[in-house]
């Protein structure tokens, strides 16, 4: 007869801790990226910066629409040209 008490053996997957998102987000550090550049930058090689600064390969559409959503809503971000971006003058 099968035991069930606690001296069974559980095959039990251990769990991993839950993963924490750490560093900045893609417009944080797109925004060091322009702060640091004191100009604005073509999607290009704002992507191309962002790759060699902070190591990572960041979706180019999905940059794109994330900076364009912030200069609607008037926050840190102009558009300077098409795919440009800059920073607002007021942004700290």
């Amino acid at each position: 007869m099968p035991s069930c008490g606690p001296c069974a053996v559980s095959a039990a997957v251990p769990r991993r801790p839950p993963r924490r998102r750490a560093g900045l987000s893609q417009v944080d550090m797109a925004y060091d990226i322009l702060r640091k550049a004191r100009s604005p930058l073509h999607i290009s090689e704002l992507l191309a910066r962002l790759q060699s600064t902070f190591h990572v390969a960041v979706d180019r559409e999905s940059l794109v629409s994330s900076l364009t959503k912030k200069v609607a809503r008037g926050d840190r971000f102009l558009r300077t040209g098409e795919n440009t971006f800059a920073l607002r003058p007021e942004a700290p």
